[in-house]
């Protein structure tokens, strides 16, 4: 359990562009419900509290993405430039492919998991 929370905003490694956008998607689901449920309850002040650990994660899966690409994390300074800096960071968190092959970043998170020396047996039944 503590392995899958720490998967969410660990700073360290590589990220697919599927895993960003999957998680950048249960994110964004998990604050929209907890915002509305918190501005019911408490009020629109307490929705402040949310603000923080959901731009923490979306930072962590954006460095972990760009560490993807063989990038440093500085990229995400092009964020500064009006218009087009945020237009050349979406584009690479979305639509740039990842390094082939391990980085220095970590593994290629293309081939985790897997074993090339394993080979499936089918057995007549």
């Amino acid at each position: 359990m503590t392995e899958w929370i720490l998967g969410w905003t660990r700073w360290q490694g590589r990220l697919r562009r599927r895993s960003l956008l999957w998680r950048a998607i249960v994110a964004s689901a998990v604050f929209t419900v907890l915002y509305v449920f918190l501005e019911r309850v408490a009020g629109s002040a307490s929705t402040l509290v949310l603000y923080l650990p959901f731009f923490a994660v979306l930072l962590s899966l954006s460095v972990r993405r760009l560490h993807d690409q063989a990038r440093s994390p500085a990229w995400l300074l092009a964020l500064l430039v009006p218009v087009l800096g945020p237009l050349l960071v979406a584009f690479l968190l979305v639509f740039a492919r990842g390094t082939a092959g391990d980085n220095q970043y970590g593994e290629d998170p293309r081939t985790l998991g897997r074993d090339y020396l394993k080979v499936a047996a089918i057995e007549p039944g």
